[in-house]
């Protein structure tokens, strides 16, 4: 199929209409791609437009409650003798605002600038993994509300949002509260790497004909690289609240210096990333 200027389409078209293809399978992807019609589909929608918009709306939503909780705890150091906060209450408020300040918002809202413009600077319809993009969303939206709604019924963390052991531990920390941070960020950090996968496989397979690596927009550039330091970082997070929470659980000996631990062994899990 060529244009009046000679142009061959089919040499560029991403998805031609000519040759075998699954049955159904244009329509299908048109109608992702078009977005939803209808209310109900909003939910389920996994085009990268609408993904992007609710991950950049969520990632401020979190932004403006740790900015909340913020002004609650200048309050209380402006005023120290009014008791405008109990102790343990600003402990907690003091670890849920570095919590959601570093991985409520931060991270993922670097991710969602990326869902929702990378398709249109690589000259792409969408991400490869819509769906993946959807779950990671949806995890993170619901997860992160999950575990914010524990400060209002007295079970948020209280050890600082870098939950040093031996503090956090069992020992020191008998709640759930230190529990609900160390599930929580597991599920939350699953979340970014899976945006960071798409990003990624997005950024090396999406691209449009003849944009080769050098011609990649920065922005592309920047992503990618941010996409690639969650990959590597973020499982080192993981695997210590993993440990972390076998030993609260279970009572085994990763970071209990009488049982053979090394408290050390967070700093660097953690701070790896």
């Amino acid at each position: 199929m060529t244009s009046e200027t000679g142009f061959d389409v089919r040499k560029y078209d991403r998805f031609p209409t000519e040759g075998p293809r699954p049955d159904g399978e244009l329509e299908e992807l048109e109608a992702a791609w078009c977005g939803p019609r209808r209310p109900g589909e909003w939910i389920t929608a996994i085009n990268n437009n609408i993904i992007g918009v609710y991950y950049v709306g969520a990632a401020m939503l979190f932004f403006v409650l740790a900015g909340v909780l913020a002004l609650l705890m200048r309050t209380q150091l402006a005023l120290p003798m009014t008791g405008f906060l109990p102790q343990e209450t600003y402990n907690q408020i003091f670890t849920m605002h570095g919590t959601v300040m570093m991985f409520l918002f931060a991270v993922p809202a670097v991710e969602a600038l990326g869902v929702l413009l990378l398709p249109q600077m690589l000259g792409a319809r969408d991400l490869p993994f819509p769906r993946l993009g959807a779950y990671a969303f949806w995890a993170y939206l619901i997860g992160g509300l999950a575990f914010f709604c524990s400060l209002f019924f007295g079970l948020a963390p209280d050890g600082g949002w870098f939950m040093y052991p031996p503090l956090t531990g069992i020992s020191y920390s008998p709640g759930i509260n230190a529990d609900f941070w160390l599930l929580g960020i597991g599920f939350i950090e699953i979340s970014a790497i899976a945006g960071a996968i798409e990003i990624i496989v997005g950024v090396l397979k999406t691209r449009a004909p003849g944009m080769t690596l050098d011609k990649l927009p920065i922005f592309a550039w920047a992503m990618l690289i941010f996409a690639c330091m969650i990959i590597i970082a973020f499982p080192s997070v993981i695997l210590a609240t993993l440990l972390l929470e076998l030993e609260r659980a279970l009572g085994w000996p990763f970071f209990d210096p009488l049982k053979g631990g090394d408290p050390m062994l967070w700093q660097h899990l953690f701070w790896f990333f």
